[in-house]
C-alpha cells in the first residue's frame, strides 16, 4: 500500500514539472553558474588552487609595489573610443569631443581618452588645454617615464604669453618622471634647464653636478653648469664646482687637441678663465688662459712659460721681450705660435684682466693689436661686442676717454638698434672731456632707447644741477627714485630670481651688449610690461638757443600734425569706421602723455606723484641709509620748492588758453574721449588715471571744466561696473555743487551702475546727505533768524530749501526699510512741492509699505493714507500736457495697478490696467506699458490658478 501511495506522489510531482514554467529551470541553472563562479573567485582570494596548507602558512616573498595594473576597459568603452577615432581621423573634432568627454564620464581613469583629448586640443590650436590633458593622462600612469618627458616637452615648445606657468608644469613634470625612475638624465637635464630659465640656480646646479657624473666630457652640461654658477647669488661658493668640471674635460681634451689643433676648444677656454674672474681671481684668470692656450698650439712643452706672470711677454708679436727669458729658444716653435696665434677675444681678456689688477701698461700692450680706425677691430665688435665694451669700459675708468669713445662709437655703429648702455658711457665719456652739449643728447639718447634707465637719468640729473637747470634735475631724479623703487618692490616680491645676469663672456656672438647687474637699467626686468612712467618729450637744456628754438618748432608742428589725424579719425569713427578706433588710440595716447608730462600745467606735488610711489621719502625706514639719489632729490626739493606751496598754481599756467595752438577745450575733450576709450576696453586704471591727470592740472581749474571731468569720469566707472567709483564720484559732484540737479545725479549714477542696493544706502552716503541737510537747515534758520519774522514771505530772502535733497534722503531711508523716518523727509519735500507728482507717489509708496510691515499699528489708515496720495499723484498725471515732467496718466494708472496687486485687490487690478492700456493708445508718447501689463496680468492669472486663460496670454500678449 506504501509503495502505491509513494508511485502516486512521484507521478503527481512528475505531472507538476511538466506544468512549470521552464524559466524555472533556467533561472535554477543560472544561480548554480553564479555559485560556482562564487566560489571559484574565493578560492583565488584565499590561494586555494594548487596550493597546501604548509604552503600557504609558509612566509610570503616581496610583492611588487606600486599601483595595480590598469584593467582593460570595458566593451561599451572600447566601442566608443572607437568611434572618438574615427571622428577624429575623419576631422569631426566636435563630435569626437562629445564622444571623448562622454567617455571620460562614463570612466575618467580611461588613459586614451586623455591622450585623444589632448590631441583634439592640440589639432584645434587650444594648446593649453591640450597640455593639461596631456598631464592628466601622465597622472594616470605615474610609472610611465616617457609620458611625463613627453608632457615636459610639450610644456617647453608651446609657451605662450604665461612663461612662468608653463615651466611650473615642465618642473613639476620632470620631477614626476624622476620620482618614477631616479637615474633617468634627459629627466634630471631637463629639470636643471628649467630651474635655470625659472632662476631657481641652486637647483640648476645641483641637478648638473649629478649628470656630471655620468657624463663628465659633455661640453653643453659643463657649460649650463658654469653659466649657472656665474649667474648664482653666492658666486664664490658655486664656482667651484663649474672650474673643476672643465679641469676634468679639459684633460680629456689635451690628449684629442694633442693630435688635432683644429678642434681647440677657444670659445670654452674663455668661458673657464671668466669663472675666476668673476669671483675677483684675475691672476688665476691670467695663469689659466695662458696655459690652456699654450697646450692647444701645440707648446704644451713649455712649461717655463707658467712661472712668468710679472706681464705677458710671451704672447708679443716679436721676440725682443722673449729673447730675454733664459729658457726660451729662438725658432724651436714656428712665431706664428705665439703672439699671432692668440685668439683676438682671449688677448682681448688678458687686457681686461692686466687693467683690472693695475698693470695698465700690459694691458696697452695687448691694446696696440685692436687699431680702433682698423676693419679687423670692427669685425672682432661685431663677433664679441661684450669684449668691446667691457675694453671701452675699463679705458674709460682709468682716464683713456678720448680711446674709449672710438670703441663706443665703433659698438653705436654696429648693424641693429643701438644698445642704451653704449650711448650711457658714450654721455659718460662725453661729460668727463667736458663736452656737455653732446654728453646731454647721448644721455638724451640713452632714455629713449631705454626708458627705465635709472643710471642715465642720474647722470642728467647730476648736469642739469651743475647747470642751475633745477627744476628739470628734479623731474629726473624723482623718476629714477620711482624707477628704483619699481625695481626694489619686484626683487621683493620674486620677480628676478636670479643674482648677477649672465656676463658678457657667455653672451652669445650675434647679440648686443648685454646688461650687468648694478649697470644701467632694469627695463627689461618689469615683468608685467606695464611702463612704470610716462615717455615725455625732453627738451635739450644745454643746446644753444638756436638749436633749442629749432627743436621747439619742430615740436610743434608734430603736436599740430598728430592732432589733426586725431580729429580725422574721430570723425571717420563717428561715421561708423569702427576698425579705425585702435588706431585712434594710439594717436590719442601719444598727444595725452604728451600733455602729461609737462611740468607747468600741474603743481609740483601732483606732478611728482605722476612719477610713482615715494614711500622711501615720506616714510624713511630708520635702518635704511639714504642714498646719493634721495639726497639730491631732498636738496633739490628745497631749493625749487614753489613760493606758493605745493598746492598752489604753477605759474604763467593760468593765464595761457592753449598748448601748441590746441585750446584747452579740445585737450579736455581729447583726454575725456581717450579716458572714455580706454574705459570701453577695460582698462580701468588706466582710464581713471587720464582722469584724474585732468582733474588736477591747472588748465582745467573752470567750474565748467570740473564738471566734466567728473561725469565722463561716472562714464568711465559704469562700463567698468565700479560701483564703488559711481557713488564717490556722485558725491564728488554734490560736494562740488550743491544743487538739486547734482542730487539727482547721484540717484541716477546708483541706479545706472550695476551694484548692490547697499552702495546706495552706505553709512558714508547716508551720513553726507544729512549733513547736507543740516547744513541746509542750519542756513534756513539762519536766515529766518536775521530776518526777524517767520512769515513765509521772508523765507524767499534767504537761500531755499531744497526738496530734491529732502527726497533722495527720504529714499535711501526708504530703501533701507526705514519707513517711519522716510515719511518725515517726504512730508518735508511735501511742503515745499505739493503739486509734484513724484513726492505724493513716494509718499503713497511708503504708506503703503509701512503699513504692510508686520507689526505696524493702525494698518488701515495706513493704507488708505497711502491711497489718498496715490489718488492725488495720478490726478496730477492728467496735467502732463502742461507739465513736462509730469507723468501721464497711462503711467499713473499703471502705478496704481501695480499699487492694487500688491495689496491683493485683483478686480481694481485689472480695471487700472484696462485704463492704463486706453490711456497708452491715446498718449502721443510711447513708455511701452504694454507688455508690462500683460506680463503683471500673467502672473495675476497665474495665483488665482486659471492656466489657460494664462496660456493664451503668454501666447499671444507676451513677445518674447
Amino acid at each position: 500500500m506504501d509503495s502505491l501511495r509513494s508511485v502516486e506522489v512521484i507521478d503527481r510531482h512528475d505531472g507538476e514539472a511538466s506544468d512549470a514554467d521552464s524559466d524555472l529551470e533556467e533561472l535554477e541553472g543560472d544561480i548554480a553558474k553564479f555559485d560556482e563562479s562564487v566560489r571559484e573567485f574565493l578560492a583565488s582570494q584565499r590561494d586555494e588552487t594548487g596550493q597546501s596548507r604548509e604552503a600557504r602558512s609558509a612566509p610570503r616573498g616581496r610583492g611588487t609595489r606600486g599601483p595595480r595594473k590598469a584593467a582593460k576597459p570595458r566593451g561599451d568603452i572600447t566601442a566608443r573610443l572607437s568611434k572618438v577615432n574615427q571622428a577624429f581621423l575623419g576631422g569631426d573634432y566636435p563630435l569626437a569631443l562629445d564622444l571623448v568627454f562622454e567617455v571620460i564620464r562614463i570612466n575618467a581613469e580611461t588613459h586614451q581618452a586623455w591622450t585623444t583629448l589632448s590631441s583634439i586640443f592640440r589639432e584645434q590650436g587650444d594648446l593649453s588645454k591640450a597640455l593639461s590633458a596631456m598631464v592628466y593622462a601622465a597622472h594616470l600612469r605615474p610609472k610611465d617615464v616617457s609620458g611625463w618627458l613627453q608632457c615636459a616637452s610639450f610644456a617647453l615648445d608651446t609657451m605662450e604669453s604665461d612663461e612662468a606657468e608653463y615651466l611650473h608644469t615642465a618642473r613639476l613634470c620632470y620631477s614626476a618622471a624622476l620620482r618614477a625612475d631616479h637615474t633617468n638624465l634627459d629627466a634630471r637635464l631637463g629639470k636643471a634647464m628649467v630651474c635655470h630659465k625659472q632662476g631657481h640656480l641652486s637647483a640648476a646646479i645641483a641637478e648638473y653636478k649629478i649628470v656630471l657624473k655620468h657624463r663628465p666630457f659633455d661640453l653643453e652640461i659643463v657649460r649650463k653648469l658654469a653659466e649657472a654658477c656665474v649667474d648664482n647669488k653666492h658666486a664664490e661658493a658655486a664656482v667651484p664646482a663649474a672650474v673643476a668640471a672643465y679641469e676634468r674635460f679639459f684633460e680629456h681634451e689635451r690628449v684629442i687637441v694633442a693630435r688635432d689643433l683644429n678642434t681647440a676648444p677657444w670659445h670654452d677656454v674663455g668661458i673657464y678663465v671668466e669663472l675666476f674672474a668673476s669671483t675677483g681671481r684675475y691672476l688665476d684668470a691670467i695663469g689659466q688662459l695662458k696655459s690652456l692656450s699654450r697646450w692647444f698650439l701645440g707648446r704644451g712643452a713649455e712649461g717655463f712659460w707658467d712661472s712668468w706672470q710679472t706681464d705677458d711677454r710671451e704672447w708679443d708679436a716679436d721676440d725682443e721681450r722673449r729673447a730675454v727669458v733664459s729658457e726660451f729658444e729662438i725658432g724651436s716653435y714656428d712665431s706664428c705660435l705665439y703672439g699671432q696665434g692668440l685668439p683676438h677675444d682671449l688677448r682681448a681678456r688678458l687686457a681686461i684682466y692686466r687693467f683690472r689688477v693695475g698693470d695698465d701698461l700690459e694691458a696697452m700692450r695687448h691694446l696696440w693689436w685692436f687699431d680702433p680706425s682698423a676693419e679687423p677691430t670692427r669685425d672682432f665688435a661685431a663677433d664679441f661686442p661684450f669684449l668691446a665694451f667691457d675694453v671701452a669700459e675699463e679705458l674709460g675708468h682709468r682716464g683713456q676717454t678720448s680711446l674709449a669713445i672710438k670703441y663706443y662709437e665703433i659698438l653705436r655703429d654696429l648693424p641693429g638698434d643701438v644698445d642704451a648702455m653704449v650711448l650711457l658711457q658714450l654721455g659718460r665719456c662725453h661729460f668727463a672731456n667736458g663736452e656737455h652739449a653732446t654728453a646731454e643728447e647721448y644721455f638724451l639718447a640713452a632714455i629713449d632707447a631705454d626708458e627705465d634707465s635709472i643710471d642715465a637719468r642720474i647722470e642728467l640729473a647730476n648736469m642739469y644741477e651743475k647747470a642751475r637747470e633745477e627744476e628739470e634735475a628734479l623731474i629726473l631724479a624723482a623718476e629714477a627714485m620711482a624707477l628704483r623703487e619699481a625695481r626694489d618692490q619686484d626683487h621683493e616680491q620674486g620677480q628676478n630670481f636670479g643674482g648677477q645676469s649672465i656676463p658678457y663672456s657667455f653672451a652669445q656672438a650675434e647679440n648686443r651688449v648685454p646688461r650687468r647687474r648694478g649697470i644701467g637699467t632694469r627695463g627689461s626686468d618689469q615683468p608685467s610690461g606695464k611702463r612704470v612712467l610716462l615717455r615725455r618729450y625732453r627738451p635739450k637744456r644745454l643746446a644753444g638757443p638756436d638749436k633749442r628754438r629749432q627743436d621747439e618748432q619742430t615740436r610743434a608742428v608734430k603736436l599740430s600734425q598728430q592732432y589733426e589725424i586725431v580729429r580725422n579719425l574721430r570723425q571717420q569713427i563717428k561715421a561708423g569706421r569702427n576698425d579705425l578706433i585702435s588706431e585712434w588710440m594710439e594717436s590719442s595716447k601719444e598727444l595725452v602723455d604728451d600733455f602729461r608730462s609737462l611740468k607747468k600745467f600741474y603743481t609740483w606735488e601732483k606732478y611728482l606723484n605722476f612719477l610713482g610711489p615715494k614711500s622711501s621719502l615720506e616714510d624713511p625706514k630708520p635702518h635704511h641709509a639714504k642714498t646719493e639719489l634721495s639726497q639730491m632729490y631732498e636738496r633739490l626739493a628745497r631749493t625749487i620748492a614753489p613760493p606758493t606751496g605745493p598746492d598752489g598754481p604753477e605759474p604763467g599756467a593760468s593765464e595761457l588758453d592753449n598748448h601748441q595752438g590746441i585750446s584747452f577745450d579740445n585737450w579736455l575733450d581729447l583726454f575725456l574721449d581717450y579716458a572714455i576709450g580706454l574705459a570701453t576696453t577695460h582698462r580701468r586704471d588706466e582710464a581713471y588715471q587720464v582722469c584724474e591727470a585732468a582733474r588736477d592740472s591747472t588748465a582745467f581749474q573752470a567750474p565748467e571744466h570740473g564738471f566734466i571731468i567728473h561725469v565722463a569720469w561716472t562714464v568711465c566707472a559704469i562700463y567698468m561696473s565700479d560701483e564703488e567709483k559711481c557713488v564717490a564720484t556722485a558725491r564728488q559732484l554734490m560736494r562740488d555743487g550743491g544743487m538739486s540737479d547734482s542730487y539727482r545725479m547721484f540717484a541716477l549714477l546708483s541706479s545706472l551702475c550695476q551694484s548692490p542696493v547697499s552702495w546706495y544706502t552706505s553709512g558714508p552716503a547716508q551720513k553726507y546727505i544729512l549733513r547736507q541737510i543740516k547744513a541746509m537747515d542750519d542756513s534756513h534758520e539762519a536766515n529766518r533768524a536775521s530776518g526777524g519774522t517767520s512769515e513765509p514771505s521772508s523765507i524767499s530772502s534767504g537761500p531755499a530749501l531744497d526738496a530734491c535733497l529732502l527726497m533722495l534722503y527720504g529714499h535711501i531711508l526708504f530703501t533701507s526699510t526705514s519707513y517711519t523716518y522716510a515719511l518725515g523727509y517726504f512730508l518735508r519735500s511735501r511742503a515745499l512741492d505739493a503739486n509734484n507728482p513724484m513726492v505724493n507717489l513716494s509718499l503713497g509708496l511708503a504708506y503703503v509699505h509701512y503699513g504692510l510691515k508686520r507689526q505696524s499699528t493702525n494698518r488701515q489708515y495706513l493704507l488708505l493714507q497711502g491711497q489718498s496720495f496715490l489718488s492725488q499723484y495720478a490726478e496730477l498725471g492728467g496735467d502732463y500736457q502742461a507739465h513736462q515732467n509730469s507723468p501721464s496718466k497711462a503711467e499713473a494708472y499703471y502705478n496704481l495697478g501695480r499699487l492694487f496687486q500688491l495689496l491683493g485687490i485683483n478686480y481694481l487690478t485689472v480695471q487700472y490696467y484696462l485704463r492704463a492700456e486706453v490711456e497708452e493708445s491715446r498718449s502721443k508718447r510711447s513708455l511701452n506699458l504694454k507688455e508690462g501689463i500683460s506680463y503683471n496680468k500673467f502672473l495675476l492669472l497665474l495665483n488665482n490658478k486659471n492656466k489657460n486663460k494664462a496660456l493664451v496670454l503668454l501666447k499671444y500678449k507676451i513677445r518674447i
